[in-house]
């Protein structure tokens, strides 16, 4: 071009760049570091036209072993490489939008992590929802004892007995049909000498016989019932059936 242009400068040996050195690519591209053989290999800087650097190791004139990546947007990756390319376990710092990212590689491709809320707050370009951390309240909800005894309304049978509110006139609590299942506990609740797995005395109503032993039927009631609010209708239960 009529003018000499700064290539490379640094150390040779047997006519090829080996040892410490810096090779110019372009205006806005080069590496500093080092060579072996015309190839860059041990450790280096490279400096690329779009903005972003590798600092790191080299084997064969690509970025092999431990190193860093940062891109011109701040973000950057940090880990282990195979021939140019992400392989290994490492860290990708997604800054711009406030989030870390750790796992593993093949071949610039990450195969499995995890991806947690990192600087989120000064992040340019935040993500719109925070990450939910394992355990927060934030998580879907979870069924209660009550939930998994008692089913909603739409699964009773058609003629299923069912509680409904007290009439006026009434003691407050809940009126039963004949054939309530909770009326049938009333009856053997209070025959205190009837246990769970014996036979119902003759015209008495009682819960189904059971194999289980040595419950009692207060003790099943409770625990068809964890939240009490059984228990508490049936002592107004038997308080009417007294008066």
């Amino acid at each position: 071009m009529g003018k000499p242009r700064k290539v490379y400068s640094g150390w040779w040996k047997d006519d090829k760049k080996s040892g410490y050195g810096i090779q110019f690519f372009g205006p806005k591209e080069y590496y500093e570091g080092e060579w072996c053989g015309n190839l860059r290999s041990g450790w280096g800087r490279m400096y690329y036209s779009n903005g972003d650097i590798y600092e790191g190791q080299w084997l064969n004139d690509k970025p092999h072993g431990e190193g860093m990546l940062r891109q011109k947007n701040g973000n950057r990756y940090e880990g282990y490489w195979q021939r140019g390319m992400k392989n290994g376990s490492g860290r990708f710092f997604h800054l711009d939008h406030g989030q870390l990212f750790e796992g593993f590689w093949v071949d610039d491709v990450a195969k499995c992590g995890t991806m947690i809320d990192f600087g989120r707050d000064e992040a340019p370009e935040p993500t719109q929802f925070p990450i939910p951390k394992v355990g927060s309240t934030q998580q879907g909800p979870v069924a209660t004892p009550r939930d998994r005894t008692r089913p909603p309304r739409s699964h009773i049978q058609p003629g299923q007995a069912q509680p409904s509110p007290a009439q006026p006139g009434n003691r407050q609590g809940f009126v039963f049909s004949q054939a309530s299942p909770w009326r049938l506990a009333a009856a053997h609740k209070a025959d205190s000498t009837s246990k769970v797995g014996s036979t119902p005395k003759a015209g008495s109503l009682g819960l189904p016989c059971s194999s289980i032993q040595p419950l009692t039927a207060s003790l099943q009631i409770k625990i068809l019932d964890p939240d009490g609010v059984l228990e508490e209708a049936l002592a107004m239960f038997k308080k009417t059936e007294e008066d």
